[in-house]
């Protein structure tokens, strides 16, 4: 339609042209002594015309030879960052296909590329240690350095993680320090600490960064509560040696990790082993209070002091709720032994071993026996417990 349209538009003006100029008799005199030349209009105007067309076209002409040389370079550019695109995308590619020599090989190519070269020199980075090719990869570390600070935390992001990998985990946590200093909220940079602290048992900055993950959801709810417990038993171990110390450390633990069966157990063992029967004894009625917890009822026959009677009366009362507990029955029995409170002993034991055979039941009745004088059943409880270890 535009076509048909423009078509009779320029037809019209044609004949309108052709009609005016018919009616034209008009004529140019040029005269250069000692020369005279003699136009008519109309052809003097379709030679100012048709100047003016070759002169526009000559200019346009000129202009388009004199920009070749720029138009050329400009295209040799595109089809450098073309050729770089494509080859990052194909590094990118063979790296999550796991082919790391392909990977390293198109990050090469892509890394004659100004732009492309940072994250290409990454993706090389990673490729190379990869194949365990750690020199290379450090000289590709050097190259993806560059003035953008986003380029810059990316290699670093990159370094940190590679060494964590590798098990040096003081460099990666010194690199990663100093990236949280830049980006403290950073999920990824904060899990690859709080796995280089676990590592290398920093507890206290351990709690510290399990905090901030929490925080940030970068923890479930169970990650962090077995994150914390692995910190507070790391600091309790350190402290396993001094009881003033480790009073002191149990005092600060919030109120839920002190009911805590692991870590009630692993404070009240580390008492027992400095002679604090007392503390030991407190902290396991306290987390039995709480939650009941076989293990700590075991340990609970090890905290007797002087006089296991308060111990027993405890227990008695525990056994109103928990009758057929084996463990707390046997814990009974090991007191009851302790206070040579023999026949209940007996009947406490006989009871946890009725319910549940196991090999510390056996020993702790073959013990029994030959207190009471009766080898002969003392030998029978002995190999009945080495039947059940082995």
């Amino acid at each position: 339609m535009r076509f048909a349209i423009w078509s009779v538009v320029l037809a019209a003006l044609a004949v309108g042209i052709a009609l005016l100029a018919r009616q034209s008799d008009g004529y140019v005199v040029i005269v250069a002594a000692p020369y005279r030349v003699e136009l008519s209009l109309n052809l003097l105007v379709v030679l100012v015309l048709a100047g003016y067309f070759a002169f526009h076209l000559l200019a346009r002409l000129v202009e388009t030879l004199v920009a070749i040389p720029a138009r050329v370079r400009a295209y040799r550019a595109e089809r450098a960052r073309s050729r770089a695109r494509n080859a990052l995308n194909d590094a990118l590619l063979a790296f999550f296909q796991g082919r790391y020599a392909s990977a390293e090989k198109s990050a090469s190519t892509a890394m004659e590329s100004e732009d492309a070269k940072p994250v290409a020199a990454i993706i090389a980075a990673r490729s190379a240690h990869e194949l365990g090719r750690f020199t290379e990869r450090e000289a590709f570390l050097d190259q993806a350095r560059g003035p953008a600070p986003e380029v810059d935390q990316a290699r670093l992001t990159t370094l940190a993680d590679l060494l964590l990998s590798q098990g040096r985990h003081e460099e990666a946590l010194a690199v990663l320090k100093d990236l949280s200093g830049r980006d403290a909220r950073n999920l990824r940079l904060l899990r690859m600490r709080h796995a280089a602290e676990t590592a290398l048992r920093r507890w206290d900055e351990l709690l510290a960064t399990t905090a901030t993950l929490a925080k940030l959801g970068g923890l479930s709810p169970a990650e962090a509560s077995a994150s914390r417990r692995a910190a507070h038993l790391g600091n309790l171990n350190r402290k396993a040696q001094d009881a003033t110390a480790l009073a002191a450390y149990w005092k600060q633990l919030p109120s839920e990790l002190r009911v805590d069966s692991a870590i009630a157990a692993t404070a009240a063992r580390y008492h027992l082993a400095l002679g604090g029967t007392t503390e030991a004894q407190a902290i396991v009625e306290n987390a039995l209070e709480a939650g009941w917890d076989a293990g700590l009822v075991a340990l609970y026959a090890d905290c007797a002091g002087a006089s296991a009677l308060p111990l027993i009366e405890r227990a008695e009362k525990w056994l109103r709720s928990h009758a057929r507990d084996p463990a707390l029955l046997l814990t009974l029995g090991k007191l009851c032994m302790r206070q040579e409170l023999w026949g209940k002993a007996q009947s406490y034991i006989e009871a946890s071993l009725a319910l549940e055979p196991t090999h510390e039941g056996h020993m702790t009745l073959a013990a029994l026996m030959e207190k009471l004088g009766k080898p002969q059943e003392a030998v029978r409880h002995f190999r009945r417990s080495a039947e059940l270890a082995g």
